[in-house]
């Protein structure tokens, strides 16, 4: 029972361990191609989110063009003025330039520029004009606008005017995203610089926030164009865009890691940049994470469940097949009565089939074995009754001979003689065989010996076939035949008559026959004789049947298989004992590789 729960507690075990290392790799690989999927679904969801910020941007950037191509040809047309002079045709230029500039003033601000002076209008009718002796036409702005390379910038409202409107009005400082246009006129260069609130620039990629990313709109040298809660303005970006990078890449700034994902737009050389928060796709993988390790500890303990109750119900039969084996092996070999509950489980029921019928061929065995024992015990005690100074006996008899000789009773010498003769073979040789010359000598001494005890109430006959006299067959084997006849067939009433015949056949065997006229056996009795004679089988009563059971016990020993044994019998009509064995010469061995037995 110990080694069967053992086997339970392992088998139970190394399941419990596979299916754990299971599904804890199933739950990594889960996790692990969600979070994938997850920054996969938002570079995918930012990518396309791009596309719509990219045709907005575009769109503005037509309708810019449009109004430089318009504001330039109204120009042109109607003469540019000299604004470096204060005469009455310039203020009248100023006025048209002024009603021109208010048909565009959804923009924040429509400035007109050359290298000596400047025009600019705001859509609260603030309308400047600046020279270059002015301290503002030194400013780094002014520079940028007639001299710089670039086709935009980024500048505060108050910085188009003089300083001394900072921080009067939150108009004045408001951001701005310029463009610029420049056209020749008279030989002279001229600029259009069209101001957008940085606000539209924003609302491009409203679409894009999300509460905790971070969106911006970058020019050359990853300045700041416009951005989303944080204000950014004119800044360069924290983190350096990766070209080279694919679609994103992670990047760690402060204590936060980012998930950056740029993309190229396509006015200008202007990128847009989405960082996106780890963080905050992992909340969302690890609630999945605490979901799957949930149904991983309910799977885990529904597999151990049934894996338990199933290797119960396995082994259950294997523990009662335990203690029928150790009950078999304690008991004295008993093969249990009861039903093994298999379960219906083919392969238990095969064993347990097998184990049975091994009980059975072990008990058949040792019973076979026990018998074989007691009939070797038989024989030994028969051989050392035997060996019960046979020479003292014989040497008594001859003596008691000699003295009957000296009184002259011839009768009683001879009678001596012939027991002498008929005891003395048992003592002259070890060999289970001889041959009918010497059978037949035995019995002349043997009956002879009958004839004087039972004088006139026996006639005994018997003849041998000569030319079998020098083959061989089992010492004594027709003198209890004689015995039984006498035994169960002597009778008061007439004298008894045995018969005793041994002929070769044609077919190669010897037929032994021993009749005689005796008083018969009943047919109940008859039949269980040749029962018993057939099965081996021992008589109810000990005393009864020994001789024929000693000659059938002999003659399956020699000749298995290859004798016959017949009885025939009647009430007062005598009984007939028929033995069929083959024919051997001298140098016949006994069959089947057995030895004879001493």
């Amino acid at each position: 029972m110990q080694k069967t729960h053992s086997f339970q507690r392992k088998v139970i075990g190394y399941i419990l361990v596979i299916v754990s290392l299971t599904l804890a790799v199933g739950t990594l690989l889960v996790v692990s191609l969600v979070t994938r999927k997850l920054s996969q679904q938002n570079v995918n969801y930012t990518l396309s989110a791009f596309v719509k910020t990219d045709v907005e941007l575009e769109n503005q950037k037509d309708k810019m063009d449009t109004a430089f191509v318009n504001i330039s040809t109204s120009l042109t047309r109607s003469g540019m003025p000299d604004i470096g002079s204060a005469s009455l045709p310039y203020t009248k230029s100023l006025i048209g330039i002024s009603n021109l500039f208010d048909q565009f003033l959804d923009y924040k601000m429509i400035g007109l520029f050359s290298s000596d002076a400047a025009i600019i209008c705001s859509p609260v009718r603030s309308f400047s004009v600046h020279y270059s002796s002015d301290d503002v036409f030194t400013s780094r702005l002014y520079d940028d606008i007639l001299h710089g390379e670039k086709d935009y910038g980024m500048a505060y409202m108050h910085e188009f005017i003089t300083d001394s409107y900072a921080g009067t009005s939150s108009f004045w400082l408001g951001k701005v995203v310029y463009f610029r246009r420049a056209f020749l006129y008279g030989g002279k260069r001229y600029y259009i610089l069209i101001g957008l609130d940085e606000s539209v620039i924003h609302q491009s990629f409203l679409h894009l926030e999300q509460g905790f990313n971070s969106v911006y709109i970058v020019g050359q040298d990853s300045e700041i164009i416009s951005s989303s809660h944080t204000d950014m303005f004119r800044r360069k970006l924290d983190c350096p865009i990766r070209p080279d990078s694919g679609l994103s890449y992670k990047e760690t700034l402060g204590e936060t890691e980012y998930q950056i994902i740029p993309q190229a737009l396509g006015i200008y050389d202007w990128s847009i940049v989405n960082q996106y928060p780890t963080s905050e796709y992992m909340r969302d993988v690890n609630r999945m994470s605490v979901f799957i390790i949930t149904i991983f500890i309910g799977c885990l303990a529904a597999v151990g469940l049934c894996v338990t109750l199933t290797i119960r119900r396995l082994s259950s039969p294997l523990n009662e097949l335990s203690d029928r084996l150790k009950g078999f092996s304690s008991t004295g070999l008993h093969s249990p009565q009861t039903v093994l509950h298999t379960g219906n489980i083919e392969e238990f029921d095969i064993l347990n089939k097998s184990f049975l019928q091994m009980a059975d061929d072990i008990q058949r065995l040792v019973a076979r074995q026990k018998e074989e024992e007691e009939q070797k015990n038989q024989f030994r005690i028969q051989a050392l009754m035997a060996q019960i100074n046979p020479h003292f006996i014989c040497n008594a008899l001859n003596t008691v001979k000699v003295m009957a000789e000296i009184a002259g009773n011839r009768n009683v010498a001879t009678m001596i003689a012939h027991i002498c003769q008929y005891i003395s073979p048992a003592f002259r040789t070890k060999k289970n065989r001889w041959s009918y010359a010497e059978e037949y000598a035995f019995l002349e001494d043997y009956i002879y010996i009958l004839e004087i005890c039972f004088s006139a109430k026996m006639e005994i006959g018997c003849s041998f076939d000569p030319s079998i006299r020098d083959c061989v067959l089992p010492r004594f084997l027709i003198q209890p035949l004689i015995e039984n006849s006498i035994s169960h067939g002597m009778t008061q009433d007439w004298t008894l008559e045995i018969d005793v015949s041994v002929k070769k056949t044609e077919g190669g065997d010897v037929w032994i026959r021993v009749s005689d006229n005796g008083i018969g056996f009943a047919p109940e009795v008859l039949m269980d004789k040749k029962e018993m004679l057939a099965n081996c089988r021992k008589a109810a009563d000990p005393q009864a049947g020994i001789g024929l059971q000693n000659i059938k016990q002999r003659l399956n020993h020699y000749y298995p298989e290859s004798h016959a044994f017949e009885i025939e019998s009647a009430p007062n009509a005598g009984t007939a004992i028929a033995i069929r064995i083959p024919l051997q010469t001298n140098d016949a061995s006994p069959q089947n590789g057995q030895s004879a037995i001493t």
